[in-house]
């Protein structure tokens, strides 16, 4: 019985370490999809610009002068590069969340086995006391 249960705190230790994860993922997803937000606004401001209007990028405390279509480019390579890592997210994150399901499945089953184990015993035990009366 002891080792049925240590079976079972084991499975449970991999559920909460798998819910971890999801959770470490959920918050990079989060953080991304804030990132593609962003960064669409400023495809959208970009879009507006006609090609005399100056656009300017801050490198560290400066303002440099940059070329319009440079710009849209750059943001537009980012905004690809951030689908892709959400993309990569969420695949990742659908299997952990159906790992975790089915480890939690599977936790359940053993702590019902354990339960049937436990009535047996206690039915056999209570036998064994009536019959030796």
């Amino acid at each position: 019985m002891a080792e049925g249960k240590a079976e079972v705190e084991a499975e449970v230790e991999k559920y909460k370490a798998l819910n971890a994860e999801i959770q470490e993922l959920m918050e990079k997803r989060q953080k991304t999809y804030q990132q593609a937000n962003e960064n669409g606004m400023v495809k959208q401001e970009l879009d507006l610009l006609d090609s005399t209007t100056p656009v300017y990028k801050m490198i560290g405390p400066v303002l440099m002068k940059q070329d319009l279509d440079e710009a849209r480019d750059n943001v537009a390579k980012r905004l690809d590069l951030i689908q892709r890592e959400m993309k990569r997210i969420e695949g990742t994150l659908e299997g952990k969340q159906k790992q975790q399901a089915e480890l939690g499945e599977k936790i359940m089953k053993m702590q019902q086995a354990m339960q049937a184990r436990a009535v047996e015993a206690a039915k056999k035990a209570y036998q064994e006391g009536v019959a030796a009366r």
